[in-house]
């Protein structure tokens, strides 16, 4: 059902590894945070909630400009400053004491919330202008089922460092810390992204 030669696309690979990469840091932090701020803070659930007010005002606010700013500065520099941003933001977080000001750690998160509008939509742009038309719909499930399978190994590896409330510190750091190694190595690989032009009937 899935034909092999879409990964002869170099474009294709990119993209799958990044929207993989992408969701180990975008799902990965609120399930983190979340426990974090319940158990360790004390907050009610409506409280953690409104600390991500933050990085989910950012994606709502830039995603319709998105197209915009491929126009200017181009997709590749996009994702690439997107996940330098999210890495970034995991970095510093996981660097933060334990009583930091959760006013301050919402606003760190918008580093992450950041990556949002920078990274899938110049991305996914980027797929479908190396696939053929016929194929298009192929490489957005394969595209989506790399995200889908980044979040879950992400909760699951997570949720597997911080089950012992005895090590639950340690364990949020180390996690946030692989996040923010899989975000800058995602970068890295994105440096071989160059701009698509679609030929119908063949991948290039």
């Amino acid at each position: 059902m899935l034909p092999l030669d879409l990964f002869g696309s170099r474009t294709v690979c990119v993209a799958v590894a990044v929207g993989f990469a992408f969701m180990v840091g975008y799902y990965g932090l609120p399930f983190l945070m979340s426990l974090y701020l319940q158990e360790l803070r004390g907050y009610s659930a409506l409280g953690t909630g409104a600390a991500f007010l933050p990085m989910m005002l950012v994606g709502a606010v830039l995603t319709p400009f998105s197209a915009r700013l491929v126009e200017r500065v181009g997709a590749r520099a996009l994702v690439i400053g997107g996940l330098v941003s999210m890495m970034a933001g995991l970095m510093v977080i996981a660097s933060l004491p334990v009583t930091v000001p959760v006013a301050d750690l919402a606003l760190l998160m918008a580093l992450v919330g950041l990556a949002g509008p920078l990274v899938m939509p110049p991305i996914m742009g980027l797929l479908l202008q190396a696939v053929p038309t016929r194929r298009a719909g192929v490489a957005s499930g394969v595209f989506n089922t790399g995200r889908q399978v980044g979040g879950a190994i992400a909760i699951a590896v997570f949720g597997s460092l911080v089950a012992d409330r005895a090590t639950f510190v340690h364990g949020l750091r180390v996690s946030l810390l692989i996040a923010s190694v899989v975000s800058l190595a995602s970068a890295g690989v994105s440096l071989v992204l160059k701009p698509a032009v679609h030929r119908k009937g063949a991948v290039p």
